[in-house]
């Protein structure tokens, strides 16, 4: 959902009210390249549920979500075309990027839209990609900023805050016993996590400093997503806890000792607070 696939959707919204349509987004689950090429090992930038919440947010009337499985996967354009675009929701107007490809293989683009537009009796209206530094925007390129911390970068594609959420559950209980208690979440094992550091963000209408990392002053070596909430002190273990990460503060480090690490801490809290 980066700034390019935003102006498709905005796009279709404005011409959806125009004529007095519904507007719907289309989307896969799961992604058609977890299926088609798992080896890869793709790290969703938005799960179902966030990608839902940004539809939403443009305006969009509804989501229409279309499980990817093996008989989709083997399904022609012209039938996906024909079941779904047309059989299944009568469209007027459909709204593509410019490299948009479908159908078995990706074997369908644009020209062939259009050309099944004029069969089928609806318009195809292509957007024009969203550039950055010379460049139109892909996922590909903000999955890498976003992997190797160049987390402003990754923003500035994106359009909107990281989202990131999960259930939170059980900890080792250090953060509290330090004086800065954290909430640790679970994320969906699809989700893309962010590169190891401090970050600044949001949750439940508080500003939070997030750790991603393996904590290395306790000598850990898995990483966990850790969400302190600042001026908040409910219990919210077991729940689900969706926050979003609007900058990035440092690297990991590693302390000598717990105090020194208190300090940073403080220092880091003391930047949030100030942002």
């Amino acid at each position: 959902m980066h700034r390019g696939h935003q102006k498709v959707i905005k796009s279709a919204v404005r011409f959806a009210k125009k004529i007095g349509v519904a507007s719907l987004a289309i989307t896969f689950d799961p992604h058609p390249q977890q299926m088609i090429v798992p080896e890869r090992g793709l790290r969703l930038l938005t799960t179902l549920r966030e990608r839902e919440a940004l539809f939403c947010q443009l305006g969009v009337d509804g989501v229409v979500v279309i499980k990817f499985n093996k008989r989709l996967q083997k399904l022609s354009y012209e039938g996906f075309v024909k079941k779904y675009l047309v059989g299944k929701l009568g469209v007027r107007r459909v709204f593509v990027g410019f490299d948009y490809a479908f159908g078995k293989g990706r074997e369908g683009d644009v020209s062939h839209l259009k050309k099944l537009g004029k069969n089928y009796g609806f318009e195809v209206k292509v957007v024009p990609p969203v550039s950055a530094d010379h460049h139109a925007i892909k996922s590909r390129m903000i999955r890498e900023f976003i992997s190797s911390g160049k987390f402003s970068k990754a923003l500035r594609l994106l359009g909107h805050p990281y989202q990131i959420a999960g259930r939170v559950i059980k900890g080792s209980g250090r953060g509290r016993e330090m004086g800065f208690p954290t909430a640790n979440l679970k994320v969906d094992p699809h989700k893309l996590v962010p590169a190891q550091g401090v970050y600044v963000g949001k949750a439940l209408g508080k500003k939070c400093v997030i750790n991603i990392g393996a904590r290395p002053t306790f000598g850990t070596d898995f990483t966990t997503v850790e969400f302190h909430l600042l001026n908040f002190s409910r219990d919210i273990r077991g729940k689900i806890l969706k926050g979003v990460l609007t900058k990035r503060l440092r690297d990991e480090l590693q302390f000598s000792d717990v105090e020194e690490l208190k300090k940073q801490i403080r220092k880091d809290i003391a930047r949030a607070k100030a942002l």
